[in-house]
Order: structure tokens, then sequence, then C-alpha cells
């Protein structure tokens, strides 16, 4: 009896995991967003924010981009929330297609390395796409 309990409880994690892992797949392709936040060499410097906001702003501009937000961290006075970057950025695209050809747009690598590179001293990118 305890092994048909066992065998009942795998089988079911498995079946929960591929379904799991199907919804994931099939999620590939909707909405794509491309999340990056960004810490500027010159930290919490209003003149760099805002050099770093206005040399992104052409990148919204790129055909592939379905929407494109950029701003300041918004201090909190939570403990899950981390304020201490200076620049977010959330690009959406219709797809991971459309995100891919974002980032081989030689327009991106261009903004990217002459205009925003030298500005930062450290950034982490977040890529995710909307579940269904």
């Amino acid at each position: 009896m305890k092994r048909v309990l066992a065998l009942t409880i795998l089988l079911s994690a498995s079946l929960f995991a591929a379904a799991s892992s199907a919804e994931v797949l099939s999620s590939a392709s909707g909405r794509v967003h491309h999340v990056v936040i960004v810490w500027l060499k010159d930290h919490g410097n209003p003149t760099a924010r805002e050099q770093y906001i206005e040399a992104t702003r052409s990148l919204s501009k790129l055909p592939m981009v379905w929407r494109y937000q950029v701003g300041t961290a918004l201090p909190g006075g939570r403990d899950v929330v981390d304020s201490s970057y200076d620049v977010g950025i959330v690009a959406t695209f219709e797809n991971a297609q459309a995100l891919d050809a974002y980032l081989q747009h030689p327009d991106h690598g261009k903004v990217l390395e002459a205009k925003l590179k030298p500005l930062v001293n450290k950034v982490l990118v977040y890529d995710f796409a909307e579940a269904p």
C-alpha cells in the first residue's frame, strides 16, 4: 500500500512538473519584458541619471519595441524594496524573437557602447515572459 501511495505521489508530482513546464514554454510565445536595473558610476547624481535616461530614449523608437518605460528608483520604506539603484527600464516586446531582434539591432549596440556603458558601474537584467 505504501508503494502504491508513493508511486501515486511521484506520478502526480511528475505530471504537475510537466504541466508547469509546458505552461512556461507556451508563455514564451507571449509578451516578453526586458527589465534593466542600473547603478551609475556617479551614483545618486540627478544629472547623471538624466543623462542616462536621455541616452536610452532613442531605443524606445526601435520598431520591435512594443512599450518602453524608464525612470529612477522610488525610495521605499519596506524591507523587500531595493531602491539602491539609479535607473530602471522596462522594455516590452510582443515575443522573445522581438527581444532578440532588439538586442541584436545595430542601434542598440551603438547606444550601449558609446553612451550607456561609460556611465554604468553595475547593471542587472531580468527577462521574463508573461504567464498566459
